[in-house]
């Protein structure tokens, strides 16, 4: 196994290279998962994994986590939720016809019920078979706008990868890097995020916006600029495709801001677009302080994505320094620890 540094994304982000499948052992993939953590990106470039190798591997380290299939779950008193595709009503509960839509969209996606496929190809019903459309996806997290988002997200590619790229941008090093007195600013800030349609994927078709609406913001919420990964790292929680305004700052104001933190950003000293050169890589990213996004060309291209904690690796992980959020984020931890709980047993 060889380990190098990834081009761009200065002190953070790492290459893993030489690595099959049968090299590895429970008690290496332990330290891989320690080294990613640290790291923030880690590519496994050119690995022999199946897509059972891939799902097995990734929940070692942690739980799959989607916030919304737990709010449905939380909802309803149900972990089936797949009875909203042929039931009016569950334990009392009238079903909602949004959710109706969410689980016949998403169960459309799913390869197991952790593994989504990425894509923008449609079955022979002309229906989506993954997530995202064709074309370039904008600067983002996942659950961008939820105060509990899952930390970490997984994407291995299968085919039709090499034409295309997944940029990330790391922000520790950018904050590092701001004065101290505007760190201090920034520390106050308060970012409200709202859902638009077709922010983050120009063309996206409509069941697939309505899925990342539920997915990136169900609804406006207000969390802070600067948090901590679950590695320890500060830095920037931040996603061009959610963040609105400031919460007591002038419209403005807050797009001086944005502007700001884009043009300083997005630049070469902090970001990285990886170009496949195969079809096999595996890559890793955290959820918290570092965005992607996908350039190039997406015919007949498919991926396999899984986002979840690193309950593995972690103890205790809070991404908030201060209350109401830290102690917001610990009561909805309890709840979802309960949903999740419930489903091993």
């Amino acid at each position: 196994m060889k380990i190098t540094k990834i081009p761009g994304l200065g002190k953070y982000g790492v290459f893993i290279d030489d690595l099959k499948s049968s090299d590895i052992d429970d008690d290496l993939w332990h330290e891989i998962g320690c080294i990613h953590l640290e790291s923030l990106v880690t590519i496994i470039r050119n690995i022999d994994f199946t897509v059972e190798d891939y799902r097995r591997r990734i929940l070692q380290w942690g739980r799959h986590v989607d916030l919304f299939e737990i709010h449905l779950q939380q909802q309803y008193n149900t972990l089936d939720v797949t009875k909203l595709l042929r039931e009016n009503e569950i334990n009392g509960k009238k079903v909602n016809e949004d959710d109706r839509r969410w689980v016949e969209t998403v169960l459309n996606y799913c390869e197991t019920d952790e593994v989504i496929r990425v894509s923008g190809m449609k079955d022979d019903k002309g229906k989506p078979i993954g997530m995202f459309a064709e074309g370039e996806l904008l600067w983002h997290s996942n659950e961008s706008a939820c105060l509990n988002h899952t930390p970490g997200v997984s994407l291995l590619g299968s085919t039709g990868m090499t034409k295309s790229c997944t940029g990330f941008v790391t922000t520790p090093e950018w904050y590092e890097d701001q004065s101290e007195s505007f760190r201090s600013e920034l520390d106050q800030i308060i970012i409200q995020h709202r859902f638009t349609p077709g922010k983050i994927n120009p063309g996206l078709r409509a069941e697939q916006d309505y899925v990342m609406q539920k997915n990136m913001c169900p609804e406006d919420s207000y969390i802070p600029l600067v948090i901590q990964s679950p590695y320890g790292h500060t830095g920037l929680h931040y996603s061009i495709n959610t963040v609105y305004g400031v919460k007591d700052m002038k419209q403005q104001e807050a797009q001086k801001l944005f502007d700001y933190i884009n043009s300083t950003l997005f630049t070469e000293k902090y970001m990285y677009d990886h170009w496949y050169t195969n079809d096999n890589d595996l890559c890793l990213f955290d959820n918290s302080i570092t965005l992607h996004r996908r350039l190039g060309s997406t015919d007949n291209r498919l991926a396999y994505r899984i986002q979840y904690d690193y309950s593995s690796l972690v103890d205790q992980y809070n991404p908030y320094k201060t209350d109401p959020f830290k102690e917001e984020y610990i009561k909805n931890k309890s709840n979802i620890e309960r949903v999740l709980s419930s489903r091993n047993q």
